[in-house]
């Protein structure tokens, strides 16, 4: 069968192209962050928490005409977390982790925009560095929501997600030049909660939506070698009932809330290797 033939489907058709890459990137967020215990008889409170972070991520891509298929890892750990209710400043090994495949359809065989189908696996918690109060506790009389330490929180997403690039020949030809974009994500998530002592054995599970805004820049020397900038905010929120509470917690909190606010910035490194065939 000769490539471009009338008996290949369109998405095959020539001038065939190839595209191969790898890319990498360091980053840094900051993030206002829930894992919150709290109680349906009191007024929810939500109080929450602030960090900042710095973390390393990667991925590959391979991608034939106007079809492809990327993958991307990241991790990182957190500075500090401080509290938007006192003075103070949790030290701890609070971190995040995610995994996130993209099957995409590009506008035409040569154009970076697209459209895409994402699959993610996450996972964001908290150690032991932020205490929980004692039932003796006014505040807990009172059921004031709290961060719970030693607590882990897992999702796994489906979602749409789409990047529109600025292709003009003034500023972008022959695979060289700048090539601006904006994007946005959105995604229905299973999330579950889990936790240790002190709160105890507890666990919760609910489903929610995720929202992502972006905007980039990339700037290739080479069609080989480019590099990017990229900024987005991203947004979460959830409560659910919550189970195996421990006994001297379970009258003051019977709901848990996950929630977060992510600011992000991106700058990294995209090798391509591309072949073009008729």
């Amino acid at each position: 069968m000769i490539l471009g033939s009338s008996n290949l489907p369109p998405w095959m058709t020539g001038p065939n192209m190839l595209y191969v890459g790898l890319y990498g990137y360091g980053a840094m967020a900051s993030e206002g962050r829930v894992i919150e215990a709290h109680s349906l008889d009191t007024k929810f409170r939500t109080k929450g928490l602030n960090s900042e972070q710095s973390f390393l991520g990667g991925g590959a891509f391979l991608r034939w005409n106007t079809l492809g298929v990327s993958l991307d890892f990241n991790e990182g750990y957190f500075y500090r977390w401080i509290p938007n209710y006192e003075d103070t400043t949790y030290h701890d090994t609070s971190f995040t982790q995610s995994v996130l495949v993209s099957i995409a359809k590009y506008m035409n065989n040569y154009s970076w925009t697209h459209v895409a189908f994402t699959l993610e696996s996450r996972r964001f918690a908290f150690g032991y560095g932020i205490p929980f109060p004692d039932t003796s506790d006014p505040r807990v009389k009172e059921k004031e929501n709290f961060p719970i330490p030693n607590s882990d929180v897992r999702y796994f997403s489906l979602g749409l997600s789409g990047r529109f690039y600025l292709e003009v020949e003034a500023i972008y030809s022959e695979g060289k030049g700048l090539l601006p974009w904006i994007g946005g994500h959105v995604a229905w998530i299973q999330l579950s909660y889990s936790s240790r002592d002190p709160f105890g054995d507890a666990s919760a599970q609910t489903n929610t939506v995720y929202m992502k805004g972006a905007i980039g820049l990339e700037y290739y020397v080479q069609p080989w070698m480019g590099f990017f900038l990229e900024g987005n905010y991203s947004s979460l929120s959830a409560s659910s009932e919550v189970s195996n509470v421990h006994p001297k917690y379970e009258n003051f909190y019977d709901h848990v809330k996950v929630g977060m606010n992510r600011l992000e910035v991106k700058a990294g490194l995209k090798l391509t290797w591309r072949k073009e065939r008729y």
